[in-house]
């Protein structure tokens, strides 16, 4: 018989979401499952991680990253993998625009096996709402969850057609799928590159209104309420679709939403500095946006806080030409605790919630909590140090990140999957 692993955590203060509790306890760890949560557990023939002046939490459940595979090139299984454990991500649900795109069966079974092959932490893809991701024929949801997905979305466009859009609601809410919408009306968003503002008008630059966002929240809130299906709304970047929503649950529509670090960050105004890594989808927005974001975050509104992590070999620095994105998987959850909970917006246990907690609730995974029985999927980190962000020293192969030279706290020490150490650093 193998002799039994045994781990465990000294003198840490233990994030416990689902209870509540913030408190200095030990976590004792035996073949990769928590066993025991007190002060004061033996640590006779285990191994010791001494854990004092630090958090312990659960792991990071990221419901919106971008792993690139199939293709590969911008990214891949084991570079993005890497990237979510130095960020604290334990759990990472990649988004299907892909090439080819996840939208059947066979290719939610290779993304299964090669993370099960190579991937650092837990991977579980999101399906295509449509067929080639055209917002025309739904996916074969029913097969492609027997694969392994937990969620749909056509991620990158928006199901422009309403009545199709009413059928991926209620299909994936009878297969218990979660629908993630990206809000973003084409017809009005054109060929923009950068939000419609003062900056776009200053560079000479196509923009995109604000409308493009707005409209299409609005249409997917009245589908949902019709349907009496839920929906969650990906990246949210604007006041205006934050105060849509907060009237839509006020009338018991079942609408979630999540922001990514970059809104509640970065504003339209850094593209008058220059720079790289500023051209995302959604753009970066005005200043009162992302103070509204903030407040979202703060009164419960928005329920997730997912990175949009979206590798690129290009820089981002050429608006017109590079292509959208952002990488900052491996900064995850030092940007969220330096500007959310360093700067006095969320407590450590609200910040817990966001990142861990309530998405893994809303996609029906047993993760982002800290219990007795659970895997143990955690992080450590200590809150007091600090560090510059280097980019180059980032395990993603995205090279499109603005947060170069940014001064951070929060880096993890320790990643741990299912027990193991993952990704470990001192500090």
């Amino acid at each position: 018989m193998a002799k039994m692993s045994r781990t465990v955590i000294k003198y840490g203060k233990v994030v416990i979401p689902g209870e509540g509790i913030v408190g200095e306890k030990d976590i004792l760890i035996e073949d990769g499952v928590i066993k025991e949560i007190s002060v004061g557990i033996p640590s006779d023939d285990t191994q010791v991680i001494d854990a004092e002046n630090c958090y312990v939490i659960p792991g990071i459940v990221d419901i919106h990253v971008h792993l690139r595979d199939p293709d590969g090139d911008e990214e891949g299984i084991t570079s993005g993998t890497s990237a979510c454990s130095k960020g604290g991500v334990t759990t990472a649900c990649c988004m299907p625009n892909t090439n080819p795109c996840i939208d059947n069966p066979a290719i939610v079974r290779y993304i299964v096996l090669s993370a099960e092959k190579y991937g650092k932490i837990r991977v579980y893809p999101i399906g295509a709402m449509t067929v080639g991701r055209e917002g025309k024929i739904l996916a074969p949801y029913e097969r492609m969850k027997s694969e392994g997905i937990v969620a749909v979305s056509d991620d990158g466009n928006w199901v422009e057609d309403p009545l199709v859009m009413k059928s991926v609601l209620e299909m994936s809410n009878m297969e218990g799928l979660l629908p993630i919408s990206h809000c973003e009306d084409k017809r009005v968003s054109l060929d923009g590159v950068v939000n419609e503002g003062i900056a776009s008008f200053k560079l000479g630059l196509p923009g995109i209104p604000p409308l493009a966002e707005t409209l299409a929240v609005a249409r997917d809130t009245v589908i949902a309420g019709e349907t009496g299906a839920r929906l969650h709304m990906a990246h949210i970047s604007l006041k205006g679709s934050l105060d849509i929503i907060r009237i839509a649950r006020s009338s018991g529509v079942k609408i979630t939403c999540e922001v990514s670090p970059h809104h509640f960050i970065l504003t339209d105004d850094l593209l008058l500095e220059g720079g790289i890594g500023l051209k995302v989808n959604p753009p970066l927005r005005e200043e009162m946006d992302k103070l509204a974001l903030i407040d979202g975050l703060k009164d419960g509104s928005i329920d997730v806080i997912a990175s949009d992590h979206a590798p690129r070999k290009t820089s981002g620095s050429d608006l017109m030409n590079d292509p959208f994105g952002i990488s900052s998987a491996d900064i995850m959850l030092p940007l969220c605790y330096t500007f959310l909970v360093r700067e006095g917006h969320l407590s450590i246990l609200e910040l817990v919630k966001k990142l861990s907690y309530n998405p893994a609730r809303l996609l029906g995974l047993d993760a982002g909590d800290i219990a007795v029985g659970k895997k143990a999927d955690l992080v450590i980190f200590k809150p007091d140090y600090r560090e510059r962000v280097d980019v180059s020293s980032f395990l993603s192969k995205g090279e499109n990140s603005p947060y170069d030279g940014f001064e951070l706290y929060g880096f993890p020490a320790v990643t741990m999957v299912n027990g193991k150490i993952v990704y470990a650093r001192d500090i």
